[in-house]
């Protein structure tokens, strides 16, 4: 063990002149992977004066820190600060973490050096990261210290499969899918062929977007059981006795920004629900693959970060402020552009992991479309209809015209239901690949088996009208 601690910190060194060069251009998401097991305890975070607004760019802040605040991460989402006021935490994915105490909100990403395919996660330390009031008023930087040194973490990262390759479609695979099993259908979609690998990675959701450690659902408690067993047996908020809450499928093009068209539709749709249908309004994605400094532009991105903090940071503004273009680019929003705020956001069940089948479907009844992701396996690509789950068979061939990369995908969770011919119970979603895709841009996919991981990380809000 000493060895090998050993040798992890002498590639930590060696990775330092990378450090430097990451800590001044890092946008999320980044490629660090901590876990909770590697967060909780005793922080130190060393914090610059708190004078500032949204403008402020830690990322390339050189103020000096005046200010340090110690806190403890207790199990599960417990944090407590030196004057002993006790508030809440979360892991962001495995990539960060949020804390909320004695009225201030301090986020930041764990640290992390690369070289090529390789990574080392400095889970005993942050990136600079941002803090405010929670009111989102004097702003500040911060750089946090666990107590506790820790060995840092190696992994690879995948760098892609010959991504300038040209995808074509493999009809002995999706025959096999269809003979396999009754649940779904699959097809060759003729818009998807010529497509470049890396532009079908990136609607996928990216390389970047790929989850380390996705957690499981957590248990039911017995009071949740029982609130859930006072739902409707199918809900669909396109049809909810007559009236559709659900703007219509977009399409995110091959810019991996299906986080921001997630995001941004369950703000759409719970915004129609809060006001009874009232305010439809249609927000850009563009915005957010340009000027969000919490994701990746068209490498990928989070909902958590996207729905939630952004959206309550900075607020979103309407599409035709500025239009998507699905092609990074240097953020021009106009200042004079409206903004919508969220009032509240979290994971479901309130932290990272505590997420579960009924607490979705109690989330979607009451407030309206949840942002959820989900692991994108080969077989998704050729989904028709039908109640989506995994195959695998493109996971036991050799398909050479897609050498593909797992994925997490961000979508709009919209209904349940159970199919009336094989019994299977089933989430409805939206998707962002248009209308040509799935059941009209829309798929359903197994309920209640964690299919995918669909129901373990989804991200709920309270839009502000």
């Amino acid at each position: 063990m000493a060895e090998l601690r050993g040798i992890l910190l002498m590639r930590a060194l060696l990775f330092a002149s990378v450090f430097c060069l990451l800590t001044q251009s890092v946008r999320s998401d980044t490629p660090a992977n901590c876990t909770f097991e590697d967060i909780v305890g005793t922080w130190v975070l060393y914090e610059t004066p708190r004078n500032g607004d949204h403008t402020l760019d830690c990322l390339n802040n050189k103020e000096n820190a005046v200010n340090k605040v110690q806190l403890q991460l207790l199990k599960p989402n417990v944090a407590v600060d030196q004057y002993g006021n006790r508030g809440h935490w979360t892991l962001i994915y495995n990539q960060g973490f949020e804390i909320t105490v004695n009225q201030r909100i301090y986020f930041a990403f764990s640290s992390f050096a690369q070289n090529g395919s390789e990574v080392l996660s400095f889970c005993d330390k942050t990136l600079a990261g941002w803090s405010h009031d929670t009111m989102t008023h004097n702003w500040a930087c911060f750089q946090g210290k666990h107590m506790a040194q820790r060995a840092p973490k190696i992994h690879s990262q995948s760098l892609g499969k010959n991504l300038n390759g040209i995808y074509v479609s493999n009809t002995e695979v999706i025959n096999s899918i269809n003979k396999k099993q009754n649940s779904w259908t699959a097809k060759a979609y003729s818009w998807m062929e010529g497509m470049s690998h890396e532009n079908l990675l990136k609607m996928r959701g990216g390389i970047k977007s790929k989850i380390h450690s996705r957690p499981p659902i957590a248990p039911v408690s017995p009071f949740v059981r029982r609130q859930a067993e006072f739902l409707p047996d199918e809900w669909d908020w396109r049809n909810v006795s007559g009236v559709n809450y659900v703007p219509a499928v977009k399409n995110q093009g091959s810019c991996g920004s299906c986080y921001a068209f997630s995001s941004l539709g369950m703000l759409e749709s719970r915004l129609r629900v809060a006001t009874k249908n009232q305010l439809q309004v249609n927000f850009s994605p563009q915005d957010i693959v340009s000027c969000s400094t919490y994701s990746q532009g068209c490498e990928g991105g989070f909902p958590y970060l996207v729905a939630g903090k952004y959206a309550q940071d900075h607020g979103v503004v309407a599409e035709e402020c500025y239009p998507y273009t699905g092609r990074d680019s240097t953020c021009s929003a106009a200042k004079k552009c409206g903004r919508t705020y969220v009032a509240k956001y979290r994971y479901v069940g309130g932290y990272y992991g505590a997420c579960n089948e009924e607490l979705m479907k109690l989330s979607l009844v009451e407030s309206g479309p949840l942002s959820v992701s989900f692991e994108v396996y080969p077989d998704f690509m050729h989904y028709a209809g039908g109640v989506y789950h995994r195959t695998d068979e493109l996971l036991n061939q050799v398909n050479k015209y897609d050498p593909f990369e797992l994925t997490n995908h961000a979508v709009l969770l919209v209904g349940y239901g159970t199919d009336a011919e094989t019994k299977e119970d089933y989430w409805i979603v939206k998707n962002s690949w248009g209308t040509r895709w799935g059941e009209n841009g829309f798929f359903r996919i197994r309920r209640g088996v964690d299919e995918c991981g669909i129901e373990s990380i989804a991200v709920e809000v309270t839009p502000i009208p």
